[in-house]
C-alpha cells in the first residue's frame, strides 16, 4: 500500500482567511483568557508588521493597532477538517483524520485511475490551493511514516528501504508523535536527535519506540 499524508500547518488561520473578504489585510488569531490574550497565528501581512505567534495582545498593540483580531474557533477547524475529509474521498476510498491538522489517503488503489503519482500530486496541490489551504505532502508505504515525513520536507516520496535514513534526519520533537505525559526531570520532552536514534537513548523511548518502529513496517495503522 502507499499512503499520502497531507499536513495543514496553518489550518486554523487558513479556515478563517479562505472565508475572509480581504485575506491580505493584517489579521491575527487569539487564544487564552480575556485578561491575557495571546497571538496564536498571524497572516503574512501581520507578520510584516512585526507580529509573531506567542506575543501577548498587549505587546502586539504596542507595535501597531493596524490589524484585525479574531478568536481561535475550534468549531471552524472542525468544519474545515470535515470539508477536507469529504474532498479526500474524491481521491481514495480510505481516508483518515487520525492525526491533528492532517489528512491520510491510501492512494495505491487510486493510481491506476488517477496516477501516476506525480500527476496525482499536482492535482491534489492545485485543488488544495484553490480551496485556500496551505499544505505539506509526503508519500510513504504506511500512514505512520507518511505523517512523519511531512515534517522532514515537503514532497518526499519514500520506499520502505528509504525510511530509516530519512527518519534519522528528523528530530524526535518534530516527528508528529505526542510527547510523553510526564517526562522525567531534565528530560524536556524529546531529545534533539533523529527519530530512530534519539528514541533509543531517551527516557521517552519505551513509549515512543513502538510508534517509530511502526513507521518502518510495510503496513502499519496510524499511531
Amino acid at each position: 500500500m502507499r499512503w499520502a499524508c497531507i499536513l495543514f500547518p496553518q489550518l486554523a488561520l487558513d479556515a478563517v482567511l479562505r472565508r475572509h473578504p480581504d485575506p491580505e489585510r493584517p489579521l491575527v488569531l487569539l487564544s487564552g483568557p480575556p485578561q491575557r490574550r495571546l497571538l496564536q497565528a498571524v497572516n503574512p501581512a501581520a507578520r510584516a508588521l512585526g507580529l509573531r505567534p506567542g506575543q501577548t495582545l498587549a505587546a502586539a498593540q504596542a507595535l501597531t493597532r493596524d490589524f484585525e483580531q479574531q478568536l481561535h474557533d475550534p468549531a471552524l477547524i472542525e468544519s474545515a477538517e470535515t470539508l477536507l475529509a469529504a474532498w479526500g474521498y474524491g481521491f481514495s476510498s480510505q481516508v483518515s483524520r487520525h492525526y491533528p491538522r492532517a489528512l491520510l489517503l491510501e492512494v495505491q488503489s487510486s493510481l491506476p485511475l488517477l496516477g501516476p503519482w506525480p500527476r496525482l500530486e499536482r492535482r491534489l496541490r492545485q485543488e488544495l490551493q484553490a480551496l485556500g489551504f496551505r499544505h505539506r505532502l509526503a508519500l510513504a508505504p504506511n500512514p505512520v511514516a507518511a505523517r512523519m515525513l511531512t515534517n522532514v520536507a515537503d514532497g518526499l516520496v519514500a520506499s520502505l528501504d528509504d525510511l530509516p535514513a530519512l527518519l534519522a534526519r528528523l528530530p524526535v520533537e518534530r516527528a508528529g508523535l505526542a510527547p510523553p505525559a510526564s517526562p522525567g526531570p531534565g528530560a524536556h520532552g524529546y531529545p534533539p536527535a533523529g527519530a530512530t536514534a534519539g528514541i533509543a537513548k531517551s527516557r521517552a523511548g519505551p513509549a515512543l519506540r513502538p510508534r517509530v518502529a511502526a513507521a518502518t513496517r510495510p503496513a502499519a495503522r496510524p499511531a
